[in-house]
C-alpha cells in the first residue's frame, strides 16, 4: 500500500514540473533578472523602457508559474525569498548562455560576429585605445562596434550589469568582480585662459591660489584630484563646472574661473595658447584609465579578442 501512495507522490511531482516546464515564459525570467539587477520594479521598468504595472505583471506571473513567492517588497526595501535566490541564480545563468549564443555561433561558422559595446568617459584622447580599436576593426569585418559616453561611475555599473562588454574609465577603488588592463595615466592641470589676470604665471606652491573662483568636475572628479584639491585648499569658491569635460573647458576659456583638465585633451589648446598651465609639472595628480570588463569566465569572444589585442599593443609586439 505505501509503495502505490511512493509512486503516486512520484508521478505527481513528474508531471508539475513537465507541466512548469511546458508552460514557463522565458521572457518573465528576463524580466525577474532585471528587477533583481537594479534593485527593484520601478527601477528595472525604467531599464526595459516598460511601464511599472507591465513589470509587476510580468512578476506575478512568474510566481504564480513557480508557485512561490520570489522577492519581498516594502518599506525595508526589496530581498530575495530563498526560492527567489534560486530563480535567480538559473535566470543569470540563462541570461549568461543567450549573450554566449553569437560567439559560439561565430566560432562555429569561423569568423566573429556580434556586437562588442563600450563605454568611455567623455572628451578621451587616447592613442593606445585608438590603435586597438582600429586592430580590431580591422581583423574583424563582420563585428558591429558601439561606443557610449559616461560618468565613469555610470561606466562601472553598466560593466558590472552587462549593458557594457568593455569600459575604458577610472575606478577609485579596483573592484574583485572586474577584470582591470590598465591602459594609460592621466595627469590633471589647472588650467586659466587668456581672459584670466592669471595667464602667464607659473604657482609654485598650489595653496596660493586657495582663493580663486573653480569651475569643478563635481560627482565624477577622480579621487587623486579631489585629494590634491583639498590638501592646498582648492576649490573652496565655486563658480559651478561640468561632469562633461568638453563642457568643463568650454567653461575655463570663458575666463570665469580657472579649473583642472586632464592634460591629453587639451594638448592643441595648450599648444595654441588658449590654456595656460598654472601648476609645476612635478606635482600633478596622476592617475591610471583601465580598460574594464566582467570576469574572464563571462567574457564574450569579442572581448576577449580585444583585451588580448590591447595586450599584445602595450607588449609593443606586431
Amino acid at each position: 500500500m505505501s509503495e502505490e501512495k511512493g509512486h503516486s507522490m512520484s508521478s505527481s511531482s513528474i508531471t508539475a514540473h513537465s507541466l512548469l516546464w511546458s508552460r514557463l515564459d522565458w521572457n518573465l525570467l528576463r524580466v525577474f533578472h532585471e528587477i533583481v539587477r537594479h534593485g527593484g520594479v520601478s527601477s528595472a521598468a525604467r531599464a526595459l523602457g516598460r511601464q511599472q504595472p507591465a513589470v509587476s505583471q510580468a512578476l506575478a506571473r512568474l510566481e504564480e508559474q513557480f508557485g512561490a513567492k520570489l522577492c519581498e517588497r516594502g518599506p525595508a526595501g526589496f530581498s530575495l525569498t530563498p526560492e527567489g535566490e534560486i530563480v535567480y541564480d538559473i535566470a543569470s545563468e540563462m541570461v549568461g548562455l543567450v549573450r554566449e549564443a553569437p560567439d559560439l555561433l561565430a566560432q562555429a561558422h569561423g569568423s566573429v560576429r556580434g556586437t562588442l559595446r563600450i563605454a568611455l568617459m567623455s572628451s578621451i584622447v587616447s592613442e593606445e585605445f585608438d590603435a586597438v580599436l582600429a586592430a580590431i576593426v580591422r581583423r574583424h569585418r563582420h563585428l558591429d562596434i558601439t561606443i557610449e559616453v559616461g560618468p565613469w561611475r555610470d561606466i562601472l555599473e553598466k560593466v558590472r550589469g552587462g549593458e557594457a562588454d568593455i569600459g575604458l574609465t577610472y575606478d577609485r577603488e579596483l573592484d574583485q568582480d572586474l577584470s582591470y588592463l590598465p591602459i594609460f595615466s592621466e595627469v590633471q592641470q589647472l588650467f586659466c585662459s587668456p581672459r584670466h589676470p592669471l595667464f602667464g604665471e607659473t604657482c609654485a606652491d598650489p595653496s596660493a591660489l586657495g582663493g580663486e573662483a573653480f569651475f569643478l568636475t563635481g560627482r565624477d572628479e577622480p579621487l587623486e584630484l579631489g585629494n590634491f584639491r583639498r590638501r592646498h585648499g582648492l576649490g573652496e569658491r565655486a563658480r559651478g563646472g561640468s561632469g562633461d569635460l568638453g563642457e568643463l573647458k568650454r567653461l575655463i576659456l570663458t575666463g570665469a574661473a580657472i579649473g583642472f583638465l586632464p592634460t591629453r585633451i587639451v594638448a592643441e589648446e595648450m599648444r595654441q595658447r588658449t590654456l595656460w598651465p598654472l601648476l609645476e609639472a612635478g606635482m600633478l595628480p596622476e592617475y591610471p584609465v583601465h580598460l574594464v570588463a566582467r570576469p574572464k569566465k563571462v567574457q564574450s569572444l569579442p572581448v576577449v579578442l580585444f583585451l588580448e589585442e590591447a595586450r599584445r599593443l602595450a607588449a609593443g609586439t606586431r
